[in-house]
């Protein structure tokens, strides 16, 4: 998915008349791998809105901001998704306050890998974070810029092979 060039007409209309100084948006994760399951795009075309709708209000002289919803634990979702949407949450300069962790729903396919461990269409089996301390660990990485949270998480990080990370998320390795 790309935003087609009818979308800066409604970018432009949404920025000038209706957003009253936030603009609540839903992406729900960064991850590819974990947006695939969700059935949405990809994540470019979140970051490709998200410059779009700064350089608009730019543009029109207006201080409006934007609050992500994220979602953790979602079926299929790893620690390392989780680790990518905190690099790029960081990078595109978002302390996460609207987050949820996955709540299986009835008569979705999300609940049904949730319960059963795998797809219901491919029959692919299908990690899913369960246990209190799963879902604790993906969760945390919501909050990289806690201070409560950063020796965790850097273990975590080294723990998954992605020690990488580490010093784009706090700067040089101790």
């Amino acid at each position: 998915y790309m935003l087609a060039d009818s979308s800066d007409a409604f970018l432009e209309e949404l920025c000038a008349h209706h957003v009253s100084g936030t603009l609540k948006v839903a992406p729900e994760h960064i991850s590819d791998n974990v947006l695939r399951r969700m059935h949405k795009p990809g994540r470019r075309v979140f970051e490709t809105f998200c410059r779009k709708y700064e350089a608009e209000n730019r543009r029109i002289g207006k201080k409006q901001y934007m609050i992500p919803y994220f979602i953790s634990s979602h079926p299929g979702c790893r620690p390392e998704d989780m680790a990518e949407l905190a690099v790029a949450t960081k990078a595109l300069d978002f302390k996460l306050e609207q987050v949820q962790d996955f709540t299986p729903t009835p008569m979705t396919v999300a609940t049904t890998i949730y319960y059963s461990g795998y797809h219901p269409y491919s029959l692919q089996k299908i990690d899913t974070a369960k246990s209190e301390k799963e879902k604790k660990q993906q969760n945390m990485f919501f909050f990289w810029y806690k201070r409560e949270f950063r020796e965790q998480i850097m273990t975590l990080l080294r723990k998954i092979h992605r020690a990488d990370l580490i010093p784009i998320l706090y700067g040089k390795e101790r």
